[in-house]
């Protein structure tokens, strides 16, 4: 009956060691999905405010070009317009959210990779 009980007490401590590196491995998951998810943040911010100044310098440059003090900032804005309507388009056809699905697959396979090779 002794070794019934060790034998019970291991299974039990080996499930219990299992569930444990099981939400480790959950917890280092997310960990790099988070940091990844942080660091795509960062670069779509930067690289937000690098296109608002890049557009405002555009639109002043225009203005100055065209020596109006407002057709550099339309014909800035047109342009904005119709990255939108190709924008819209490309959604409605599906081709963005295939492009966006193949890219989250791929980025979270190489996340897969990093946690085989560690």
């Amino acid at each position: 009956m002794a070794v019934f009980n060790k034998l019970v007490d291991k299974i039990s401590e080996y499930i219990r060691l299992k569930g444990e590196k099981i939400k480790l491995d959950i917890i280092a998951q997310v960990s790099r999905l988070l940091a990844h998810f942080v660091a795509f943040l960062t670069i779509g911010l930067i690289g937000l405010f690098l296109l608002i100044f890049l557009s405002l310098a555009l639109s002043a440059y225009l203005n100055s070009v065209l020596e109006s003090p407002h057709f550099g900032y339309l014909i800035v804005g047109g342009v904005y317009f119709i990255v939108l309507i190709i924008i819209i388009l490309l959604l409605r056809s599906n081709r963005l959210q295939s492009w966006l699905e193949t890219l989250f697959v791929n980025l979270s396979e190489t996340i897969e990779q990093e946690n085989v090779e560690e």
